[in-house]
């Protein structure tokens, strides 16, 4: 009997996922408004919630998620990963739908704006580096539409450049 090769992905080590898109506020610093933001690279929430919960661990043990229902095709009713399991529902349309709540049994929650994955990157990075109203007058869509307004605006009015030159402009 000869010897079998391995399979090629038998020895293959997976890629470390890719590191979280989250800003935080300290705790309790802004009631009534956003405690952070968080920029996820899909709209998977099976995918995307085990990274989010490992870093919030700091806001004490994750059990529970509520996410707006449009923005996630698919919502399962729990997560599993490793030994921890975290539940999820779900706001229904007409509900602020770019916010994620989690909860913790002994932290309380924390409201998060979530970002869409598709969201330019200076758009992004705006929102997530904005501190938000403490009194909560800007609401996750709001701010959504603040930022891709200023950075689509921002880019429509930048000369567009080719090989030849600044595009417009006798070259």
């Amino acid at each position: 009997m000869e010897p079998t090769a391995p399979h090629p992905s038998a020895g293959a080590q997976r890629s470390a996922p890719p590191p979280v898109r989250l800003s935080l506020a300290p705790y309790q610093a802004v009631p009534g408004g956003f405690d952070g933001v968080w920029w996820p690279y899909s709209r998977n929430l099976s995918a995307e919630l085990p990274g989010l919960v490992e870093a919030m661990h700091g806001a004490g043990s994750i059990t529970r998620v509520i996410v707006g229902i449009e923005p996630w095709p698919d919502i399962p009713h729990e997560v599993a990963f490793g030994v921890h399991v975290v539940t999820a529902g779900w706001f229904v349309s007409g509900h602020e739908q770019h916010e994620i709540v989690l909860c913790s049994y002994l932290k309380g929650f924390r409201t998060l704006l979530v970002v869409p994955p598709a969201t330019t990157p200076d758009a992004a990075d705006w929102l997530m580096d904005t501190p938000v109203p403490v009194d909560g007058s800007r609401t996750a869509t709001e701010l959504l539409t603040l930022a891709t307004t200023r950075f689509e605006k921002a880019s429509q009015e930048a000369p567009r450049r080719t090989l030849h030159g600044v595009v417009g402009q006798g070259a």
